[in-house]
């Protein structure tokens, strides 16, 4: 038979792997109640863990840090809330830091993980190639959350990107998009899985290579109106944009409109996130949202379970439900 881990524990007593963690150190921040279900299920499961949670927590200095390469995406920021909050409830303080896609910068910020000034690493947006990670990831606590490396031995959260994007493009062809258009960026993992699922749905509507126009740079507000800009010039027109992120969306529908066009009577835009961008644009943006906050708080928990209990260690990626949102910047 094989032998129980965390997660098995968890399942049996009905509450996260995090509650698990805190009553193998014997952390005050778990409910009588929660505590008597661990315990209950340890015994019933004869849950051994490979080493003393107290030993472990000798020499911890209860730190965690996250690496993102800019700290201006809405998603991180949520993620990181998500974070925070998990964190803070297991009596972890959490740092961030932005590497600015310098590979020398993260290297350095992960050496702290190394020479033990934080306890565990949560990636966002990781710049070493995925070989690093994977090897990393097999000997220190390091755990990726939204932009993830394909890695074996590094667990991942996220949503399925490449589901989301044939997601919200299908939709732009159900409600009549027959000439489209994506902005979206190849730099970015998460962007070439977009792009994957946006032209998945177009092929399978039986679109033509010409009837998908593709564009690219960056995720940012002044990039999405170059690249609106650049669209608005091919003739002819696209009938609907599907945008990598709500900022480039609204950006979109900022050029569309300058140009003496309705949006989206004369060109649909969707976006992707659900950020508070989605609802200050007018039209309000369809969008995907992700759970960014939930990714955050996985993480954690996952993170603690690798700082906690050696051998406990999850690997692969865990795919959160995304949601397609139909406002008014898309046709009915």
């Amino acid at each position: 038979m094989a032998r129980a881990t965390v997660q098995d524990v968890a399942k049996t007593a009905g509450v996260s792997v995090g509650t698990v963690s805190r009553v193998l150190n014997k952390s005050p921040a778990v409910s009588e109640s929660s505590k008597e279900k661990v315990t209950a299920a340890i015994r019933q499961l004869n849950y051994r863990p490979l080493a003393s949670a107290r030993d472990l927590r000798r020499d911890r200095t209860m730190r965690i840090l996250a690496l993102a390469k800019n700290l201006n995406s809405p998603i991180i920021s949520e993620a990181f809330r998500g974070v925070g909050d998990a964190a803070a409830s297991s009596g972890y303080v959490s740092l961030i830091a932005p590497t600015a896609g310098d590979l020398e910068r993260e290297q350095q910020l992960v050496d702290m993980l190394r020479n033990g000034s934080v306890d565990g690493l949560i990636m966002f947006s990781p710049t070493m190639p995925d070989e690093d990670v994977d090897e990393m990831a097999e000997q220190l606590s390091v755990v990726q959350v939204c932009e993830i490396a394909d890695s074996e031995a590094a667990f991942g959260v996220s949503i399925d990107d490449r589901k989301a994007a044939f997601d919200i493009t299908r939709h732009l062809i159900e409600t009549g998009g027959r000439r489209l258009a994506m902005i979206g960026n190849r730099a970015a993992r998460s962007g070439r899985l977009r792009e994957e699922g946006f032209r998945q749905a177009a092929s399978e509507a039986g679109m033509t290579p010409d009837q998908m126009l593709f564009v690219e740079g960056e995720f940012d507000f002044h990039t999405g109106r170059r690249l609106a800009r650049k669209l608005l010039k091919i003739d002819p027109l696209p009938d609907a944009v599907f945008c990598g992120s709500d900022t480039v969306a609204a950006a979109c529908v900022r050029e569309i409109t300058d140009a003496g066009l309705r949006v989206p009577d004369d060109i649909a835009v969707a976006g992707f996130d659900d950020s508070v961008q989605a609802e200050m644009c007018v039209p309000e943006l369809t969008t995907i949202r992700q759970p960014a906050y939930d990714m955050g708080r996985l993480a954690f928990e996952e993170l603690l379970t690798r700082m906690t209990v050696p051998g406990e260690h999850r690997r692969g990626r865990t795919f959160l439900p995304h949601e397609l949102v139909v406002r008014d910047s898309t046709r009915t």
